[in-house]
C-alpha cells in the first residue's frame, strides 16, 4: 500500500531565517499521524508546503505516490487550514462552490454537504453569511469542505481549535470512521491529551527540524513521546514569578 505522504529533504528559507531545515518524514497510509511542535516550530509551513501553497527552496513531496504539484492530486486531498479566509457569502454557497472543483454530481454535492452539516450540528446554519458565523461554526464549515470529495488523505492544521466540547467529540468520531475506511489523516495540534486516544503515529518538529517520527503505542503515548524528544528549554528568570505589592 502506498504511503500517505512522503516528504524528503524539505528546505525553506526567508531572508536569513531557515523555516524548514532538511525536513524528511513519512505519514503511513491509513494512519492518524499527529504533527507536534511548539508555536513557530515549522508545522504550518510544512503543511502548507505539502498542500503546494508555499514554494520550497528544495525538497520533494509525494502524496499517494503522486508529486505534490500534480494537478490531479486535489481529487485525493482534503485540507483544513489553521486560519480561514472566507468570502462574503453563505456557508452553503461557499461549500457548493468549493465542491464544484471535484467531479461530483450536483445532487450528490448537496447530499454530502447536508449530511456533514447535520453531523456537525450546523445543518440549520448553512444560510448564514460566513463572516457572521462564530469561529467554531466557521471551523466546522472548513471541516465539511475537506470531506466533501471523500479524500484519501486529509491534511488538517489545528482542526479542533474553537470547537466546543460536543463538536470536538463529533470530530473525533469522524476521524475514527475515516481511519476504519483506510483514510490517511495528517493533523497538526497542540492538544495532545485529546489526540492521545486516536493517534497511531507522530512526527515531532522543532526549529524547522524533525526531532522524531514513529508509532504511538499504549505503552508510550503522545505526551510521553513529546516529553522525550522535544528540545529542552533553557529558562532564565530574575526576581520572583509572582508580583506581590
Amino acid at each position: 500500500m502506498a504511503n500517505g505522504i512522503v516528504a524528503t529533504n524539505l528546505n525553506m528559507q526567508v531572508g536569513e531565517k531557515k523555516l524548514l531545515d532538511n525536513v524528511s518524514f513519512t505519514v503511513p497510509s491509513g494512519s492518524i499521524t499527529v504533527f507536534i511542535g511548539a508555536s513557530g516550530a515549522g508545522k504550518t509551513t510544512t503543511i502548507k508546503s505539502v498542500m503546494n501553497l508555499y514554494m520550497l527552496n528544495s525538497g520533494d513531496i509525494k502524496v499517494c505516490d503522486l508529486d505534490y504539484k500534480d494537478s490531479g492530486l486535489h481529487y485525493k486531498l482534503g485540507y483544513v487550514p489553521e486560519k480561514e479566509n472566507f468570502p462574503k457569502m453563505s456557508a452553503w454557497n461557499f461549500l457548493f462552490q468549493m465542491s464544484e472543483f471535484y467531479d461530483i454530481e450536483r445532487e450528490q454535492i448537496s447530499k454530502r454537504i447536508q449530511h456533514y452539516a447535520d453531523v456537525l450540528n450546523i445543518g440549520d446554519k448553512l444560510n448564514i453569511s460566513l463572516p457572521a458565523m462564530s469561529s467554531g461554526q466557521r471551523k466546522r464549515v472548513m471541516i465539511i469542505q475537506s470531506l466533501i470529495n471523500d479524500p484519501d488523505v486529509l491534511v488538517m492544521d489545528e482542526p479542533t481549535e474553537n470547537l466546543d466540547p460536543d463538536n470536538r467529540e463529533v470530530f473525533y468520531k469522524i476521524m475514527e470512521e475515516l481511519k476504519k475506511e483506510g483514510k490517511t489523516i495528517f493533523v497538526s495540534t497542540h492538544n495532545l491529551a485529546e489526540f492521545e486516544a486516536y493517534a497511531t503515529y507522530c512526527v515531532i518538529i522543532a526549529e524547522g527540524k524533525i526531532q522524531h517520527e514513529g508509532p504511538v503505542t499504549k505503552k508510550e503515548g503522545l505526551r510521553k513521546i513529546y516529553d522525550k524528544y522535544r528540545p529542552k528549554l533553557a529558562i532564565e528568570m530574575s526576581g520572583k514569578i509572582l508580583y506581590k505589592d
